[in-house]
């Protein structure tokens, strides 16, 4: 699980949040959560539901190790660039999805 605390690391960062912050809403320190980032420890379950909550990822995104491509990566990997989009742009992707869901009917 070498990779899980770069994981929290990154998703945190991508979220604009501070390490202050994501302890915080953890009901944890900063030293605990900095711990998980460096690989130095992995949070018991309770934690992990917290860690999860707090950065709206599932716990498989940030357990998975050594996979080059799983389903499930790519929609958490969508989810967050959709996450980051304004109101407007996530309605015209929308729009999109369905067009391109009404162009695979037809095939």
């Amino acid at each position: 699980m070498s990779d899980f605390g770069a994981r929290v690391r990154k998703v945190r960062k991508e979220r604009n949040m501070t390490l202050v912050k994501l302890a915080e809403l953890c009901d944890s320190s900063e030293n605990v959560i900095r711990n998980y980032e460096k690989s130095r420890r992995l949070p018991q379950v309770d934690m992990l539901i917290r860690i999860c909550n707090a950065l709206k990822v599932s716990p498989d995104y940030l357990l998975q190790d050594g996979l080059v491509y799983q389903a499930r990566y790519a929609n958490e990997e969508l989810l967050l660039k959709i996450s980051r989009l304004s109101p407007k742009n996530v309605s015209v992707l929308i729009d999109m999805a369905d067009t391109l869901g009404k162009y695979d009917e037809i095939k």
